[in-house]
């Protein structure tokens, strides 16, 4: 029978164990997490124990020194270390470090002040200016203004709570900050986010997508797989990561169950900067959807005109049969667009996506068949497609219809 014994105020726990042996355990401080590291000793006698114990903690308390704040530690240094201490605790993994490294380098640091300042020097009206420039410049999306508000509310609250810090500057703010964020939103600030392409323009884009050389070659590189990102709603990682196996092109079924996206290669085990990594969908469900005739009729492009069609074969690869990437089909997508006078789209692959969920929805389909067709939840769905949709039609601006992806008729290559 084990036997607990207290000593005294801040020196742990010591259990005596049915061998005669001491088990000593004392909490040493926090964790890059935020959660109490406790150091677990076993010995003979409990000056032995102790003994041990005053090593393991002042093991601990040098290694963990590495991640404190010091006086002269900068803002973008804490946001840094609050990130690397997600990653440790698989909070964020993938293409999610990529962007957060991004806000903090570019958006925090980089050409702004607010990055390379002492944290000790900061007060919430250092916050609020900053997050007024950014407004101010409109060269950045809502959406990304938010992320930086995130970002710093995120590691002060998280330097506090590992009793780092005493303070966060940005608690005291935050809630007229995010109204000034939510009214930007309602203004429609970020215009790039309602923009959906007229059934001309679609036309349009497809006409160059598919326009010829004298020689027979495709005039742009990729045009067949942007027009099947308009005509699947899929995610640029979703089409990358397709198979063949995944599609039925007897019953018009298209299986979307991965995603793949090219991140920084961290593990440093391989002579590259950067990885590709293959996941779950961003939702992190599988889903089967039934193709349009439009949808068929590129996938019958593709497959007849690939030398890559084993079923372990990527469905849109690069000309090797590699796995293509978001930013190759990015730079595709840009080329493609200006020369369809379409240039203010810059080489967004979401366009395409947000086209079919709200053409979708001029055709009367449910939110609960959009959202389930494209992958995202009713709310999702609701708020960035249907929301705008609405918008758009009350400015009297819809002009396409196209049909609602309904179960097709069996159809073969041939």
């Amino acid at each position: 029978m084990e036997e607990k014994k207290r000593n005294a105020k801040g020196e742990g726990s010591f259990t005596v164990n049915e061998n005669k042996t001491i088990t000593h355990r004392k909490v040493v401080g926090y964790k890059s997490n935020g959660k109490r590291k406790v150091i677990t000793v076993t010995a003979d006698t409990k000056a032995a124990c102790l003994k041990e114990m005053k090593k393991k903690e002042a093991a601990w308390k040098k290694e963990s020194e590495r991640g404190r704040l010091d006086a002269t530690a900068t803002v973008g240094y804490l946001c840094e270390l609050h990130l690397l201490s997600q990653v440790e605790g698989g909070e964020l993994k993938g293409k999610s470090v990529d962007r957060r490294e991004c806000t903090i380098r570019n958006h925090i640091g980089g050409s702004y002040s607010l990055g390379h300042r002492q944290i000790q020097s900061i007060i919430p009206k250092d916050i609020e200016n900053h997050i007024n420039d950014l407004i101010s410049e409109k060269r950045l999306s809502v959406s990304s203004i938010e992320k930086v508000v995130d970002v710093l509310n995120a590691a002060w609250s998280w330097a506090v709570r590992c009793k780092m810090l005493k303070e966060n500057p940005v608690f005291s703010i935050k809630p007229e900050l995010d109204r000034k964020i939510q009214k930007l939103k309602t203004k429609g600030a970020n215009e790039a986010d309602v923009i959906v392409l007229s059934e001309s323009e679609q036309v349009r884009l497809r006409t160059i997508a598919l326009s010829k050389k004298k020689n027979g070659e495709y005039m742009y590189a990729g045009g067949r797989y942007i027009l099947l990102l308009l005509y699947t709603g899929m995610r640029g990682g979703e089409m990358t990561a397709l198979r063949w196996k995944d599609v039925d092109m007897a019953k018009g079924l298209l299986t979307i169950d991965k995603n793949r996206t090219v991140i920084k290669n961290r593990a440093g085990n391989e002579n590259k900067k950067y990885v590709i990594h293959e996941d779950s969908t961003k939702n992190e469900k599988a889903r089967i959807i039934s193709l349009t005739d439009k949808a068929m009729e590129i996938l019958c492009l593709i497959y007849k005109e690939s030398p890559y069609i084993d079923m372990e074969d990527f469905v849109t690869p690069t000309k090797t049969g590699a796995c293509n990437t978001v930013t190759n089909l990015e730079h595709r997508a840009e080329a493609i667009y200006r020369a369809a006078d379409l240039e203010e789209l810059g080489g967004s692959l979401h366009v395409l996506r947000r086209t079919l969920a709200t053409d979708m929805y001029d055709n009367g389909a449910p939110i609960k068949q959009i959202a389930s067709y494209i992958g995202d939840s009713e709310a999702t769905t609701e708020k960035y497609y249907i929301a705008v949709r609405k918008k758009i039609i009350s400015e009297g601006k819809v002009t396409q219809i196209v049909p609602v992806p309904v179960q097709r008729q069996t159809q073969k290559i041939s």
